[in-house]
């Protein structure tokens, strides 16, 4: 078995892509944007440890915090009477799937009338020099 011989099944990218994929990444940025400029970006943690959590591994604690956080605002966002993102579903994906969680959209296409999103959450801090990038 050698790799000229194996049978790759190649996607095929739609004709809309570009303007889907526009689409997609400013709706998630205004439903992320919005919950920040409303104050629903906090996550408050207590515990009792006296010298707090190491820095140099926060992001393997906060990940699933801000995973769940983030699934938490697009359902808000999905389940708001005035639901202005065209937002039809939410779902969680379990844990080693490529994507944290899928999004769908109404979106009128010309073969479709919707769009699906696979996001994958990351965790940054803002005081780790080049987090997030």
């Amino acid at each position: 078995m050698t790799y000229e011989t194996q049978n790759f099944k190649i996607p095929n990218q739609s004709d809309d892509y570009s303007e889907c994929s526009h689409f997609v990444t400013t709706t998630i940025e205004a439903i992320i944007k919005e919950a920040i400029e409303q104050e629903k970006n906090k996550i408050f943690i207590n515990t009792n440890l006296k010298f707090g959590l190491p820095m140099e591994n926060i992001n393997k604690i906060a990940g699933p915090f801000i995973e769940a956080w983030a699934a938490q605002t697009f359902y808000d966002a999905l389940e708001n009477k005035n639901n202005k993102y065209q937002l039809i579903n939410v779902e969680s994906v379990e844990r080693l799937h490529m994507a944290d969680i899928i999004l769908q959209f109404q979106k009128q296409r010309k073969l479709e009338s919707g769009v699906t999103a696979e996001v994958d959450v990351k965790a940054t801090s803002e005081d780790i020099e080049s987090s997030g990038k």
